[in-house]
């Protein structure tokens, strides 16, 4: 089974490839440098102690991974600006890749995301059918819907984070916790999903049938800074009530 990754350079993302690289064919990396700039302030604010305790992903204690990639993997590593930009589909098409998978990329186009034999995957940190589009678990934070962390592993299609689903994981916030230890607890739910379904894909040696989702959540942009202080306050009161 040939597996092409479409992600951004990250932490997080490191560890999610790496962790997919040991168990699977990966035929292809690439990474995406188009980047979401918005009009209205949305940091900083937690972004450093988030990457601090980001470097967990690289503690072999912690059954961490390697930060750098394996030069046989870098052979096949390209950067783009957008994984829509022309002459992409056709890099692809050259790849004849059984399935992708998007975690942290733009929008996918059908004109890339149709290519792979069994189709497009993709990464939400969020429960989707409630939370779609950035910054899910804060937006859940905000609305203090704190049973709405999560993960969702879903189809791409010419929605934004509206495809059938594979697989879903709800987070727990637990009372050590702190509000930038979430992308963390989120990758690492991702890459235990992901792993799971495409070694289902192995087996059954082509496409898995999702569930269509229950509802179509509403959509939401990256979140202001303000709004961003305001979820970290609501994180804090939950976290002082698991303690009482």
């Amino acid at each position: 089974m040939k597996v092409l990754i479409l992600t951004t350079e990250s932490k997080h993302h490191t560890y999610f490839i790496m962790k997919l690289f040991e168990k699977f064919e990966v035929v292809g990396l690439v990474y995406e440098r188009r980047r979401i700039v918005k009009d209205y302030p949305t940091g900083p604010i937690f972004e450093a102690e988030e990457q601090e305790f980001e470097e967990r992903f690289f503690d072999k204690s912690l059954d961490g991974v390697s930060r750098d990639l394996p030069a046989n993997l870098m052979e096949r590593t390209i950067e783009v600006h957008s994984v829509n930009q022309r002459g992409f589909a056709a890099y692809i098409r050259a790849l004849e890749p059984d399935v992708a998978i998007a975690f942290g990329v733009g929008f996918i186009m059908p004109s890339v995301f149709s290519i792979p034999h069994w189709g497009t995957i993709n990464v939400h940190r969020g429960i989707a059918e409630e939370y779609r589009g950035l910054d899910s678990d804060l937006w859940a934070i905000y609305h203090k819907r704190f049973d709405q962390i999560g993960v969702t592993v879903h189809y791409v299609d010419k929605g934004l984070d509206t495809g059938d689903v594979l697989a879903q994981e709800h987070i727990s916030i637990e009372p050590r916790d702190e509000i930038f230890h979430l992308r963390y607890k989120t990758t690492l739910g991702a890459t235990r999903l992901v792993s799971s379904v495409l070694s289902e894909f192995a087996e059954r040696g082509g496409p898995l049938e999702g569930e269509s989702q229950r509802r179509v959540g509403a959509y939401y942009s990256s979140m202001p800074l303000d709004l961003k202080q305001v979820a970290q306050s609501y994180f804090c009161e939950f976290k002082e009530s698991l303690n009482a």
